[in-house]
């Protein structure tokens, strides 16, 4: 479902809308009255959400790929057009999501590294545990699974692949071992 929240005639009303409103897909022409739609992302750099053209131009699309725009459209609008590039922009969002979430865990954790403390954040099904990094043992992965052999615990599984792990525990000496050496 998608929700208009606003529309703007020029880049300065876009600009106010954008930052006062959670807008996440922005709907942009190329032509805007005395302008473009890539001077106005130019000015909002910051801009997190998806970004999708709708133009009756064609020759604009390399350009508005170079910004990374979620999609393109033609006008005339097609509705099923219209409805796949907001799934596209769906799929981006969840994306982005997952990118500040990883963001996050590794700025926490250089954060709790320089603090000393000790402690890394393992998101169960149900909970998240907190366990000290000098009780893990080891970890081994199953596909888009990582478990974590717990001195104090004995087993915590993770539904995150073991690379997202290897970073941050690099500084504390664990290396990653090929699965050839345990056969």
């Amino acid at each position: 479902m998608v929700n208009v929240i606003a529309s703007a005639r020029n880049s300065r009303q876009a600009i106010e809308t954008l930052m006062s409103e959670n807008i996440e897909i922005l709907f942009l022409d190329i032509r805007l009255q005395n302008e473009t739609g890539f001077d106005l992302l130019k000015q909002i750099r910051n801009y997190r959400g998806s970004i999708i053209f709708v133009t009756a131009f064609d020759e604009y699309g390399i350009q508005a790929i170079k910004f990374s725009a979620t999609d393109y459209l033609l006008k005339p609008l097609d509705t099923q057009e219209l409805l796949l590039a907001v799934e596209k922009a769906a799929v981006k969002k969840k994306e982005r999501h997952r990118e500040m979430q990883i963001d996050m865990l590794i700025q926490s954790f250089e954060n709790i590294q320089n603090q000393g403390q000790k402690k890394i954040a393992l998101p169960e099904a149900s909970e998240i545990r907190y366990v000290p990094i000098n009780e893990i043992i080891f970890c081994r992965s199953d596909n888009s699974y990582t478990t974590f052999y717990i001195k104090s615990v004995g087993q915590i599984t993770v539904s995150k692949p073991i690379n997202e792990y290897e970073t941050l525990l690099a500084p504390y000496g664990f290396v990653r071992a090929q699965r050839e050496l345990f056969h």
